[in-house]
């Protein structure tokens, strides 16, 4: 009688993975059948691989009420359940942007924690504009606190494409605003607020509803309150969010009078903190002078910055005691971004001489483009500084001063505008 060599066994020199890996491909000695997908394929495993697996095909496989004969699995494509199986028999899965998602959803459902982890870790490490809207709603549904964590984290710092992507409008209520009530989130807030507006018209075409500003209002429910309104560009507020009529009348008449009149909010709802946490002063101040500057006219200094970044506004000194009112603009190159009348309140204890101008809405800044703030008090100035700094470098952006030609008399050595807010 003729016998193989040994060679030619299947199990020779291979590992227990790669023999495991032959059965389940093989299907030899299978005991179990499971129709998977639409079209109800017919796919062979083995009891004892699944059980000593999955706690789920325990119940299902074992004892009195286990299922018998062919098991359906319908929710699952018949791609995904063998690159699940295979999983389960050889410990090995070639996660892919197109799978990692539907495979999640398999390990979940039958409890296999181990793959739910691997998957978590490659959604995590794969994050994108793209997909993070995605990955934030299935780490929310699967509750994976660490993975939702690292998305929000990734859109904190990269909001814009985020929030005009497809995906966002296709969130859950819950995780866009856990998106839009963040400090963190680098936008401004007519951004903030044209998104959740793109959101609620979607999910009145989900629930089937007109999309009327008492729809989107009800569906927005405190969402609509995660934009800092008092943060809002004031033209854009008196003209956008007010013909949307979304935001109640009440609404925007404290908003108006907080920002022209300094009246308090009667409204719990209305954030007043900033988004972005507090801004770095990036000082360019050598020694401060206690003498009046020259009359009143255009002061200026010009900058250029090596990283992305937000201006929130200045630093001022004072034209009296406390205080300092200025027109200010900022330029981008030749281009006028912001031109507006504030004041220069005390904000650092140890610099009672000068204060932060801040702006309504923080300015996008973008690497290696110049920029200018031009400062006009109403009264003479109180104090300058000397001996000013050319580049300075705080939490690793560094900003290099020039001087400007709209400037009177500051430049880079001596005059106003004592820092940069920038964050």
């Amino acid at each position: 009688m003729a016998t193989s060599s040994p060679s030619s066994y299947w199990q020779v020199g291979k590992t227990l993975p790669e023999c495991f890996d032959h059965v389940f491909t093989s299907g030899i000695v299978s005991d179990v059948t499971f129709l998977v997908g639409e079209e109800m394929e017919r796919i062979s495993a083995h009891k004892l691989v699944l059980m000593s697996r999955s706690p789920v095909f325990y119940a299902m496989l074992e004892g009195p009420i286990a299922d018998k004969g062919d098991i359906p699995i319908p929710d699952i494509s018949d791609e995904t359940f063998k690159l699940f199986l295979r999983y389960l028999y050889t410990d090995s899965i070639d996660l892919t942007l197109r799978n990692v998602v539907p495979v999640l959803n398999a390990a979940r459902k039958y409890f296999v924690d181990i793959l739910v982890s691997h998957c978590e870790k490659f959604l995590a490490s794969n994050l994108s504009s793209d997909n993070a809207c995605l990955f934030l709603e299935q780490a929310h549904v699967f509750v994976m606190d660490s993975l939702k964590s690292d998305c929000l984290r990734f859109i904190d710092e990269n909001p814009t494409a985020a929030l005009t992507s497809e995906a966002f409008t296709d969130l859950c209520v819950s995780c866009v605003t856990s998106i839009t009530e963040s400090d963190d989130l680098r936008v401004t807030e007519n951004n903030v607020y044209e998104a959740i507006i793109r959101w609620a018209e979607a999910e009145c075409a989900r629930q089937n509803l007109e999309t009327t500003a008492n729809n989107k209002r009800e569906v927005l429910g405190e969402t609509l309150y995660t934009v800092r309104y008092l943060h809002v560009d004031e033209e854009f507020l008196l003209g956008k969010i007010c013909s949307d009529k979304i935001l109640k009348p009440d609404d925007v008449v404290e908003i108006i009078n907080h920002k022209r009149n300094k009246k308090p909010l009667i409204s719990k709802k209305l954030m007043t903190k900033r988004r972005f946490g507090n801004p770095e002063r990036f000082y360019r101040n050598g020694p401060v002078i206690n003498d009046f500057w020259n009359a009143p006219v255009d002061e200026a200094i010009s900058f250029k910055t090596d990283s992305d970044v937000h201006l929130f506004g200045f630093g001022s000194f004072f034209t009296n005691v406390t205080q300092s009112t200025v027109d200010l603009k900022v330029f981008e190159e030749d281009v006028c971004l912001v031109q507006a009348n504030k004041t220069a309140e005390p904000s650092q204890p140890d610099t009672p001489h000068m204060g932060d101008v801040l702006l309504d809405t923080p300015i996008p800044l973008h690497a290696g483009r110049k920029y200018t703030i031009v400062e006009c008090p109403s009264n003479p100035f109180r104090y300058y500084f000397t001996k000013g700094i050319a580049k300075v470098t705080n939490q690793h952006v560094t900003i290099e001063f020039s001087n400007s030609s709209r400037s009177r008399h500051t430049d880079t050595d001596w005059g106003q505008i004592p820092y940069l807010l920038l964050s």
